[in-house]
């Protein structure tokens, strides 16, 4: 995006500390195909969702938002806008039904309007709304804020982000760092790549180096996977997250200490 490694991440809808981007964990779970500045928009979208909201319509990226989020010109912002709002206003994203284990297919949107003074526009479709309103409501639900996934450059890394932050959800990460178990099944799902990579060294490849590489270099987690067999297949990921300041990491070795170094 053009940014310096060290320079924060500045949205004006993001002033207020307080705002998340929340959705329920149905929603994290569910098989998603956006694009990658589709999929961060559609995020930008969710975090301005107010505690009181009884609708989802009308929320609205202004020109300089986009241009930085995007890593575009203002000038330059037609072409990549009206890519994305075909990507949005053309996909779904699937939820799987807990009674009958059948996918439903839900639209993202409803409407989109770009005005090239205002800015984008977006309506979410009707049907998202149990999924991100009245979260607080809800036993399980994930919130993150939008700085720690814009500068991400990979779906994956957006979607296995979210995958993790839904499981540290629950309880702080300890200095010792804390072990995520996520099944092959349910990454495959939520990356909607059931029908590639088909061979575990392609999907470890494409799929979690990129994903795990893209979340390290944009912040200070450090994660070590360890792959599950179950017989001669592989079945889960052991992902163990820890803080690379930790001082039970050394990151020259990329290993995990009993002891700490300080």
């Amino acid at each position: 995006m053009g940014k310096n490694k060290e320079e924060q991440v500045y949205l004006p809808i993001s002033t207020n500390e307080e705002r998340y981007v929340a959705q329920a964990n149905e929603f994290v779970e569910g098989r998603q195909n956006l694009k990658l500045n589709s999929a961060k928009i559609m995020r930008a979208i969710i975090m301005q969702i107010n505690a009181d909201d009884d609708d989802v319509n009308g929320y609205t990226i202004t020109i300089p938002e986009l241009a930085y989020m995007l890593g575009i010109q203002p000038s330059n912002l037609y072409h990549e806008v009206d890519n994305i709002t075909t990507d949005i206003t053309t996909k779904f994203v699937e939820i799987k039904d807990r009674k009958s284990g059948r996918f439903v297919k839900i639209p993202w949107v409803k409407k989109c309007v770009y005005d090239q003074g205002a800015g984008l526009n977006i309506a979410l479709n009707d049907e998202i709304r149990p999924y991100v309103l009245n979260l607080k409501t809800r036993a399980h639900y994930t919130q993150y804020q939008i700085q720690e996934i814009l500068q991400l450059k990979s779906v994956y890394g957006i979607r296995i982000f979210e995958l993790l932050e839904k499981e540290q959800m629950t309880t702080k990460v300890p200095p010792q760092g804390k072990d995520v178990v996520l099944t092959i099944e349910e990454i495959r799902t939520a990356c909607d790549c059931e029908d590639k990579y088909k061979k575990i060294s392609q999907f470890k490849s494409r799929v979690i180096d990129t994903a795990i590489k893209d979340i390290e270099k944009v912040s200070e987690r450090r994660i070590i996977c360890t792959y599950i067999k179950k017989g001669r297949s592989t079945y889960a990921i052991n992902f163990h997250i820890i803080s690379r300041f930790s001082p039970y990491y050394d990151e020259e070795t990329r290993t995990i200490l009993d002891t700490p170094k300080f």
